[in-house]
């Protein structure tokens, strides 16, 4: 007993020295400003945030707000009203009521970012590149049907040298009929249905392989219920437009591209077993209830269709355009345990920007099929207490134009504050010769990757 009391002593010291050196950071979605609401913590609807507990699957069915009707009793910043409730009554005569929170909607994460790339020559960990962002969020409620949600983005660039200044992230309206049915516009698709805790969620080819097209223009329609006392169903379908359409190069020429609203369309479908209800969010049996694991499996399914060929969101071209994807994910909580795995096919991938041929005439965008792609990500966490988190990732992609690459990702994470998060990550990277080949600057290899996330 003496000997295992020394040696977590030591592993937690060792922690907590990596954690004084951690200086890195990647993309997350968790809102403070809720937590202000509610006077509440993070922890209430996330696990080292961005990811989402049990309760806070809920919370987001419920249009972001608390189930089972408490959530009047649960605010804590009463909004200022807009009128009287007795314009109801006499409504077309009168201006429905309405509210606004009585704080400012906004929170901030500062986030900045090292990674360490290993030299390719020397085998030498010497190519730094580091990144810094500020994102500012607005989010909040109006009433008991509308929310909004969206994000300004503050980027500093890798190296300062390709800093963005501004870009608008995301803006969402949801509007609620009831909870479990609700209807949102904007910003739509498949990102925030997807709760993986590594820091390796970049968009280019470090970045999670199983990733599918988004719309980031439309309309859809979100269903959840529960089955029971605990789990539950939820479907998503939506239509919308591509990032891409409607775009131009770096040039400033136009890609060619019709912004056709329906473009895109997309569904997903989930089925969860025990746990947490997805409409509830109480019930089933707790794992470790300190940071609001429930015992479950998630059973997902998805699928897109693109007309003009969709976008998976990612900073490289040779990423390409699919018009048909496929995706399964499973997702189990045990005790300490937790693990998400997905599998992806897209059933084309289409050149991203206009080619030439060897006689030097345009290919147009879209036109050239490279093949299907096959990309396969599995991520499982374990919480050696509710602060502290170690995991290991394995990534594979494989198409004709990317050739095969695969990664096994391990890492460890703290929650110093309920608000901050740190860790650092190891990526050991193998690829076969067309892979190889391609990537002739070497951009993907093997790295170590540290990260801060601070929400306030």
């Amino acid at each position: 007993m003496t000997n295992k009391a020394g040696d977590k002593f030591i592993f937690l010291m060792s922690c907590m020295m990596v954690s004084l050196i951690l200086l890195s950071a990647k993309e997350s979605f968790a809102l403070p400003v809720f937590a202000r609401k509610y006077h509440t913590a993070c922890s209430t609807c996330h696990i080292a945030f961005p990811a989402r507990n049990g309760f806070g699957e809920a919370f987001r069915n419920n249009g972001y707000r608390f189930p089972n009707d408490t959530d009047e009793e649960m605010v804590k910043e009463e909004p200022i009203k807009l009128g009287q409730e007795a314009y109801k009554d006499v409504f077309p005569n009168a201006i429905w009521p309405s509210d606004l929170p009585n704080m400012p909607s906004l929170g901030f994460l500062a986030k900045s970012g090292a990674t360490l790339q290993k030299n390719p020559m020397n085998g030498k960990y010497r190519d730094v590149k580091y990144n810094a962002e500020v994102d500012m969020f607005f989010a909040g409620t109006i009433t008991k049907q509308l929310s909004y949600i969206g994000d300004l983005a503050f980027d500093g660039g890798t190296n300062g040298g390709d800093a963005v200044a501004t870009t608008l992230g995301r803006l969402q309206l949801v509007w609620t009929f009831r909870p479990g049915l609700s209807m949102a516009w904007g910003d739509v698709g498949f990102p925030e249905q997807f709760d993986l805790i590594s820091a390796r969620a970049g968009t280019d080819l470090d970045g999670y392989a199983a990733s599918l097209p988004n719309p980031n223009r439309g309309v859809e329609l979100r269903i959840a219920g529960n089955t029971g006392a605990c789990g539950g169903y939820s479907l998503l379908a939506g239509i919308g437009r591509n990032s891409e359409v409607g775009a131009t190069d770096p040039n400033g020429n136009d890609l060619e591209v019709h912004g056709n609203i329906t473009d895109t369309r997309f569904v997903r479908a989930t089925f969860k077993v025990g746990g947490n209800g997805l409409l509830s969010g109480v019930g089933g049996s707790y794992g470790i209830q300190s940071i609001g694991m429930d015992n479950s499996i998630t059973f997902g399914v998805n699928y897109v269709n693109s007309g003009q060929g969709a976008n998976t969101g990612s900073e490289d071209r040779i990423a390409g355009l699919t018009k048909n994807a496929y995706s399964g994910d499973v997702r189990i909580n045990y005790g300490p345990v937790r693990a998400v795995a997905q599998y992806a096919h897209f059933n084309e991938v289409l050149n991203s920007i206009e080619l030439t041929d060897s006689y030097g005439n345009d290919i147009p965008r879209g036109a050239f099929n490279y093949g299907k792609r096959n990309a396969l990500s599995f991520e499982a966490d374990y919480w050696l207490y509710p602060w502290l988190f170690g995991l290991v990732r394995y990534e594979h992609l494989h198409d004709d134009l990317n050739g095969r690459i695969n990664k096994i990702i391990p890492g460890i994470g703290a929650l110093v504050r309920p608000n901050f998060k740190v860790g650092v990550e190891y990526v050991s990277v193998t690829k076969d010769a067309v892979a190889d080949e391609f990537d002739a600057n070497h951009e993907t290899g093997n790295s170590i990757n540290l990260y801060t996330q601070v929400g306030f």
